[in-house]
């Protein structure tokens, strides 16, 4: 018989927050404090961060490390943010070009700062400290209360940002701005004042600032997309970035509505929204235990010379019994007209942390360019 409880979860034996914030890392940070203000009660705070660490999760941990500051840090503001910036590290090499996220840690400078900071007497101290601490660690989460609270003012710093020479600098600008950035406060801008600013760093010749812009596109084509399609198209005709480089941007930004199926995302990208296709042979599992791995095998023949994104939508069974799909990618092929593609995929089902397995039925299709043929439905069972 078919279970319909969800599978229990194990808490897992990987802790993130464990990894970033830890005894070594906020000893770190307590002997760069201790460093530029020797008032710093740098044992205290330890203690402190420390004995509360084991209850809270990673963004809560920011917070008591923000809270034991506050004590500790001289009562004048600007005193404060100098005692935070003469404890920051070298900044991060500006030759890496890429993946050079620093450590997590010197992020809780940033986070005092967003905390406190945020009054109109305090942006000249705030945001010039921004600029420095994101040469150490990004400030992309530190910057939202001031876009929220003061966007003009904010929005001419992050203009200023998008032109400095340091390339963290000009990806705190993109990043920062990010409609949908994750696990950070929602600031709502006009998609023209973002794009806008992604104007100017569109052409970036860092693949750390145009990978930023490129999500941030991706944000916006969620709410926008004939605004976004406009634009890139814009940027396609400045020719002021690389074509390569734009050609990946342009993919990777308007992944959601690729993946959505949207006709005129897959145009521009150069797929066919009607692609001429036909599939064969098709074997699919009738079940599936919770662990284990779905199945599917079959044959793919193109009718057209086409470029095809290919993939297998898998309708996942929620706790009121309907379905959510999620696409799981096979292949993005250039295929000639009469050419076939064996596909044999597998696709495990664990229990993840952002998904909750259902037994039950469900179902899975193959699609192409956003079409969908060849619906099989199979059982998950428990084992």
């Amino acid at each position: 018989m078919i279970d319909d409880m969800s599978i229990k979860r194990t808490k897992p034996l990987f802790s993130l927050a464990d990894q970033l914030f830890n005894e070594e890392s906020v000893a770190r940070l307590s002997r760069g404090l201790k460093k530029s203000h020797r008032r710093f009660d740098a044992k205290g705070f330890e203690l402190q961060v420390l004995g509360r660490f084991p209850d809270l999760e990673l963004k809560q941990r920011i917070a008591a490390m923000v809270d034991a500051l506050e004590p500790r840090l001289p009562d004048d503001f600007g005193k404060a943010v100098g005692v935070l910036q003469k404890a920051l590290p070298e900044p991060l090499d500006p030759d890496l070009r890429d993946n050079d996220f620093g450590e997590f840690i010197w992020g809780v400078p940033a986070e005092y700062v967003a905390r406190h900071g945020v009054a109109k007497d305090r942006l000249e101290v705030s945001l010039p400290f921004l600029r420095e601490a994101t040469m150490r660690f990004t400030a992309e989460n530190a910057i939202r209360p001031f876009l929220k609270t003061y966007p003009e003012q904010t929005l001419a710093f992050v203009h200023e940002c998008a032109s400095d020479e340091n390339y963290h600098v000009r990806r705190l600008a993109s990043e920062g701005i990010r409609p949908l950035l994750p696990w950070a406060p929602k600031v709502v801008l006009p998609t023209e004042t973002i794009l806008d600013v992604l104007d100017r760093l569109h052409a970036d010749t860092t693949r750390y600032v145009t990978r930023s812009v490129a999500n941030n596109v991706n944000d916006l084509s969620k709410s926008d997309p004939d605004l976004v399609l406009a634009r890139l198209d814009n940027w396609a005709g400045a020719q002021e970035q690389d074509e390569k480089e734009l050609g990946w941007m342009t993919r990777h930004g308007l992944r959601t509505l690729l993946k959505q199926g949207h006709a005129e995302a897959l145009e521009f990208t150069g797929y066919p929204s009607k692609p001429e296709f036909s599939v064969s042979k098709v074997r699919v599992s009738e079940s599936v235990a919770i662990g284990d791995k779905l199945r599917w095998q079959g044959v793919l023949t193109s009718k057209a010379d086409q470029q095809l994104r290919i993939g297998l939508d898998i309708h996942f069974r929620k706790a009121d019994g309907s379905h959510s799909a999620r696409l799981f990618a096979v292949a993005d092929v250039a295929m000639s007209r009469g050419e076939q593609l064996d596909i044999d995929k597998s696709i495990a089902f664990k229990p993840l942390s952002t998904r909750t397995l259902y037994p039950g039925l469900h179902h899975v299709a193959l699609k192409v360019n956003g079409v969908e043929r060849s619906r099989k439905s199979f059982y998950l069972v428990t084992g």
